[in-house]
């Protein structure tokens, strides 16, 4: 099974990258507002699945800045968060902020406390001025689209529901309103990308988590491009044993077995869906999923009644169901994609495919994403009758799966 396949890929690169033994790091943070008893707190995230284990805390012992020394053993990733010791972190649209340390670096980091999230790294492979303003960039978009988060929420302690529908609007649709910004942000990027033909270490560890969608042969063709060194180090060693496991759900390969409970208490496995389509549709309340799913249902009302299925995945319904029922019926509530969220969601609580839930006591379901590697949302893996999987990734999945069920079920019908 793939499952256990990453957990030994994930083994031996750690393994294989630990001979060097341990060298020092430090990490000096000056960030404004920080209190003495705060934590600054370091978590390891584990790719390709971006899990989070143990690593360091900082407490604070000097208002506005704190310092860290230790040891690592080979490059490494973290998730940096604040926790106050009195009160709670100011909403700023993001959970963390990543870095990348490598053993034998200085790494600083700049900011303040209501925006910790947004600050500056310095040193290791920050010290690069084109990644500097890559990241400079991209922070103070998001900072920006944060702030209507923080005005929505107090707008709607304040009780004034008009105007937080209206900053709760922004936010959702911050990107959609200003694509000047967000073009700079690709454009910047894609300079970066271009002016380090050999890669860097920043690049590869970007790339890590989306191999999971990513073509095996353009995959491939990337990791070819970057230096010996990068490709020998312990991330390198993580793409390359992660993408060949990966070359097992390519398009044409079996499709794993595996076993379902839905939400009616139905098993279902694989040899159920012999001799039929089916179209594995991991959804939610995000933008994509809006936008995506009553095509999805279009699609499976047209076939539906030729052999073609559709298994949802989700979390919880009930937890969708409850957000559509505390929203206000007498008034629209927008969000990115559309002008009213309540009849999107009313829609996806009455899917009429199969349903099955991942929040729930049955491991098998969660662990069907995991055997198909399923990331985010909305994600799709459509299965031939012979069990072959004919595609898998996100929007453009769906898109083949429309043009297969045409040409197959439709007679040759336009898309």
């Amino acid at each position: 099974m793939l499952r256990t396949l990453f957990i030994g890929l994930l083994a031996a690169a750690c393994g294989t990258a630990a001979a060097a033994g341990p060298q020092k790091f430090t990490v000096d943070g000056r960030i404004d507002g920080l209190q003495p008893g705060d934590t600054i707190r370091f978590e390891t995230i584990q790719l390709p699945r971006w899990q989070y284990l143990p690593g360091f805390d900082v407490v604070v012992k000097k208002p506005g800045r704190f310092s860290y020394k230790g040891t690592l053993e080979h490059d490494q990733y973290y998730m940096m968060t604040y926790h106050p010791k009195t009160g709670k972190i100011r909403k700023n649209g993001r959970a963390g902020k990543p870095v990348i340390i490598t053993p034998g670096d200085r790494i600083t980091v700049a900011g303040t406390a209501d925006e910790i999230y947004y600050s500056a790294w310095g040193g290791g492979v920050y010290s690069d001025p084109e990644l500097a303003e890559v990241l400079r960039v991209e922070d103070s978009l998001g900072q920006v689209r944060g702030s209507y988060l923080r005005r929505y929420e107090e707008l709607m302690e304040q009780k004034d529901t008009l105007a937080a529908r209206e900053c709760g609007k922004k936010f959702n649709l911050f990107y959609d309103d200003n694509r000047a910004a967000v073009d700079r942000v690709r454009t910047l990027n894609r300079n970066y990308r271009k002016n380090h033909p050999d890669g860097t270490l920043y690049l590869l560890v970007e790339e890590i988590p989306g191999l999971s969608y990513t073509p095996v042969d353009k995959a491939r063709a990337t990791f070819d491009t970057y230096s010996e060194a990068l490709r020998e180090s312990y991330f390198g060693q993580l793409y390359a044993r992660y993408m060949e496991a990966m070359a097992r759900l390519a398009v044409g390969q079996p499709g794993p077995d595996f076993t379902v409970t839905t939400v009616d208490g139905r098993t279902l496995t694989k040899a159920d869906f012999r001799g039929k389509y089916l179209l594995m549709y991991h959804w939610g309340m995000c933008p994509g999923s809006i936008a995506i799913d009553r095509y999805v249902r279009e699609l499976y009302d047209e076939y539906h009644a030729q052999g073609f299925e559709v298994m949802g995945l989700t979390q919880s319904i009930d937890v969708i169901r409850k957000v559509y029922e505390s929203l206000p019926a007498d008034r629209p509530t927008p969000a990115s994609g559309t002008d009213d969220i309540r009849p999107v969601l009313a829609r996806m609580v009455e899917h009429p495919w199969i349903e099955v839930e991942l929040e729930t006591d049955h491991p098998e379901n969660q662990a069907l994403t995991e055997v198909y590697v399923i990331q985010g949302l909305p994600f799709f893996v459509l299965l031939g009758p012979d069990g072959k999987i004919l595609a898998r990734e996100f929007h453009q999945a769906f898109r083949d799966a429309v043009r297969i069920l045409n040409r197959e079920l439709g007679g040759g019908k336009d898309e």
